[in-house]
């Protein structure tokens, strides 16, 4: 493909988490002519993709959990990045990085230079909330119309009414968690109990409820942005198809978009996707583009759904306010996403363009569906199955490879059969 790209636009990456499939949003971008940078441990995925041309590093402790110093310091890496390299946004890869990007976006203790390209890069100041926090997200979308599962914020006390009105099974979710942690199922009182339990800090001892207060007051001192309840949320269980709609958006205006089926998740049932189909689906565009002009958006996000049973339609579940690692999928079925973005902005003279799979094609995500079985029959499929491996980063593959050979040594000749045959024929060819 030959774009004309407009020399010099910068995008500068955070990422305070490690996901493998991370590095696919910046081949996206410096497929169609920009520069990229991160934020980011030197040891993180996204720092040994060839699509990175300069690195800002991060303290990189081996502690569980996010480290402290890692989120300290990266408000003073993004003041010196912005200072120093210029970047024309900020984009967050992971949760943690959104919620500190939006909390420093109205910080007034952050530059006024770095606070103005947050809320550029950001969207709308006024959709942080919603946009941090289950609860506030499923509230707006209430308010606008939007179907939803009945949900309510409890605390303790309320839980057992409230699931008694909502009638079993029910679903129980903590704000400002991720990757299907701190959601649980409850199919009766006893489950319920349990899953409250679980996640009500009240009964737990001293020491422990001592680390959390001062795991919370770090986060707000480093600036992450902070729902202003803490409560859990009962939300009625909807039996159906989980699905998702992934959008590019500017100023609440979504520019592109794609909607997909999840058709294999790990862990079960809420974890993140391994296997995903394209769905034409023109509720879920319709509940995203509301969304999206409620929330004042800008930048990269996704919107989860599930499909209920019995054409009982699309529910809104909940929203990921940064991009995720299939972001680069629309291209192959039509919705260029980074490059209806990049050309929206004037960053392309040409209109880019996309594949045309068959709409019924399977995506096996990489490393994803290896990481969940390197046996899967999805692995096997054939040609109605694409496995979504990033040939053209090697090192970023040979990373992986290694560290599913680690997973998973006795399958190590699969996960070699998979991978390595091809990565060398790449390497020898690059």
């Amino acid at each position: 493909m030959n774009l004309k790209a407009m020399a010099g636009r910068r995008i500068l990456f955070l990422a305070l988490a490690d996901w493998a499939g991370a590095s696919r949003l910046l081949g996206e971008f410096v497929r169609l002519g920009c520069e990229c940078a991160v934020i980011s441990p030197p040891d993180f995925t996204v720092t040994m993709t060839r699509f990175a041309t300069v690195l800002f590093p991060l303290p990189s402790p081996r502690s569980q959990g996010l480290p402290k110093l890692r989120l300290m310091t990266s408000r003073f890496r993004l003041e010196e990045a912005n200072r120093k390299w210029h970047p024309d946004l900020i984009v967050p890869l992971d949760d943690y990085a959104a919620w500190l990007l939006r909390g420093l976006a109205t910080n007034r203790s952050v530059s006024v230079e770095l606070r103005h390209l947050l809320e550029v890069s950001l969207g709308s100041p006024s959709g942080y909330d919603a946009a941090c926090s289950r609860t506030h997200l499923l509230e707006l979308a209430t308010k606008i119309g939007v179907r939803v599962p009945a949900s309510r914020a409890v605390d303790r006390s309320g839980a057992l009414e409230a699931a008694a009105a909502m009638g079993f099974p029910v679903m129980v979710k903590n704000n400002q968690t991720f990757a299907g942690e701190g959601v649980a199922i409850a199919r009766d009182l006893a489950q319920l109990v349990a899953s409250i339990n679980a996640s009500d800090h009240g009964r737990d001892g001293l020491l422990l409820r001592s680390k959390r207060a001062a795991q919370r007051f770090l986060w707000w001192l480093s600036g992450i942005w902070m729902p202003p309840h803490t409560v859990f949320q009962l939300q009625q269980f909807i039996p159906g198809v989980p699905a998702l709609h992934v959008v590019a958006a500017w100023q609440g205006r979504v520019l592109a978009g794609v909607s997909l089926l999840k058709a294999c998740v790990n862990p079960q049932p809420f974890g993140p996707s391994t296997v995903v189909r394209y769905i034409d689906h023109p509720e879920m565009v319709e509940t995203a583009t509301r969304l999206v002009a409620a929330l004042g958006l800008s930048g990269f996000a996704s919107f989860d759904f599930v499909i209920a049973e019995n054409g009982g339609g699309d529910f809104l579940i909940e929203c990921n306010p940064r991009p995720v690692s299939m972001i680069h999928l629309g291209r192959l079925f039509g919705h260029d996403l980074c490059g209806a973005f990049a050309r929206h902005l004037g960053w392309l003279t040409e209109t880019p363009e996309t594949v045309a799979l068959p709409k019924e094609t399977a995506v096996a995500l990489f490393p994803n569906e290896i990481k969940r079985d390197p046996e899967s029959a999805w692995l096997r499929s054939g040609s109605e199955v694409l496995h979504d491996v990033p040939w053209d980063d090697p090192v970023v593959v040979q990373h992986c490879h290694r560290k599913l050979l680690q997973l998973h040594p006795s399958h190590a000749a699969r996960i070699t059969d998979l991978l390595c045959v091809k990565n060398r024929a790449v390497e020898t060819s690059a």
